[in-house]
């Protein structure tokens, strides 16, 4: 075989593979586009533990299989959120990225027409420090006296509803979490409590207010069976009103001495 021959020989292979290269491509299935997602980015750096406004997001066009199959397609799941790290300016944002805010605690919730007033105890005055917010209560008082006055102690207020007992406002609390098998740690005995707080009536606030400047004031725990108008509340007494209402009316005249010689007598007139 002469060199021509070689050489056309050569070039039909190479004509060959190059038609089957081409064909291949040609007859191969196109893969198609991977469709565009609607993703929420960063609009702007967020710094760590910063509370995302919706000033800080916006919404951008990706293809879906360059972002992560959670990554947020709503702004307002991410607006009131907070940054767990350091958000860079156009970041497409996912739940690992956030965190929940903690919830913030509520503060005293006082009915309309009632009001919130707050009474020094201690453990006695707050039956042995056993009550809790929810309970009911009736206020007794005892007014201060001179002397050797019997005391009297008068119930001033029927069925008052505690609202808190310290700054504890009854809400539930998450207990904290142990791992597992540990010993569980022993609970704390609570302080007595100083303070109960009570919702009443803006009468009944005024009459709490005066007995407890001019008296003793305490605590007596009604049963939650009870109606709450089975008594009816009693008139505190003050000493000074007793001896008002003793004194009451004009004094009876004492009348004249008179003396005639050695005969005395009293003239009244």
């Amino acid at each position: 075989m002469n060199r021509r021959n070689i050489t056309i020989a050569v070039i039909a292979v190479l004509a060959l593979g190059i038609g089957l290269v081409v064909y291949g491509i040609l007859s191969s299935p196109r893969k198609s586009a991977a469709p565009q997602r609607n993703v929420v980015v960063a609009a702007m750096n967020i710094p760590a533990n910063t509370k995302i406004v919706p000033a800080m997001v916006s919404t951008e066009q990706k293809p879906g299989d360059q972002v992560e199959p959670t990554a947020l397609s709503d702004p307002a799941d991410a607006v009131g959120m907070l940054a767990s790290a350091d958000i860079p300016q156009g970041a497409v944002l996912t739940p690992t990225r956030l965190a929940r805010p903690a919830p913030q605690p509520q503060g005293l919730q006082v009915p309309v027409g009632m009001r919130a007033i707050t009474i020094a105890v201690d453990n006695v005055k707050s039956v042995a420090g056993l009550l809790i917010p929810g309970d009911h209560v009736d206020v007794l008082a005892s007014p201060i006296r001179g002397g050797a006055s019997i005391p009297q102690a008068y119930a001033i207020v029927r069925d008052a509803r505690v609202v808190a007992v310290g700054r504890d406002l009854g809400t539930p609390q998450a207990a904290p979490s142990s791992s597992p098998g540990a010993a569980a740690a022993p609970k704390a005995t609570p302080a007595p409590p100083t303070t109960v707080t009570l919702a009443v009536t803006p009468q009944q606030a005024d009459i709490i207010m005066a007995a407890d400047l001019g008296g003793v004031v305490r605590l007596a725990l009604r049963s939650a069976h009870e109606p709450a108008r089975s008594l009816t509340a009693e008139t505190i007494v003050y000493a000074s009103e007793e001896k008002r209402q003793g004194s009451a009316g004009p004094p009876k005249p004492q009348g004249v001495v008179v003396v005639n010689g050695s005969q005395v007598t009293r003239v009244i007139p």
